[in-house]
């Protein structure tokens, strides 16, 4: 039979590691509050292209004007540049992937590493009409 000894490094890795995902779980059960962003930044008469993939190649779903409301879904560095998964606050149905530097958060939160890597791999993948 093999014995494991327990060392300090897995000590530390298990004292370390249970809050961290503990923090993750929403209290009570409740949906964390969504990221609210407002698109900023814009040249005057300027619309942001809200795209169905992190590209500016990507296919064009819909056009913001400044000022508009979305939901921030989570944001990812993506072939170098910062993309982020948004949805129209007035139109659930129209979502998809605008650069971050034209949204301004209204209550920031901390993204978590699994919603900027989640980023990272849908990047390509286009998004359900």
């Amino acid at each position: 039979m093999i014995r494991r000894t327990v060392t300090l490094p897995t000590t530390l890795l298990a004292m370390v590691a249970a809050p961290l995902m503990l923090a993750e779980l929403p209290a009570n059960g409740q949906e964390p509050e969504p990221i609210i962003s407002i698109v900023t930044g814009l040249a005057p008469d300027d619309l942001l292209n809200v795209r169905a993939t992190a590209s500016a190649m990507g296919k064009i779903e819909a056009r913001l004007p400044s000022g508009s409301s979305v939901k921030n879904l989570g944001c990812g560095d993506i072939s170098g540049y910062k993309w982020c998964k948004v949805q129209d606050i007035d139109d659930p149905t129209l979502s998809g992937w605008a650069p971050a530097r034209y949204l301004d958060p209204i209550n920031p939160q901390q993204v978590t590493p699994q919603v900027a890597a989640s980023a990272e791999n849908h990047a390509s993948q286009p998004l359900p009409i």
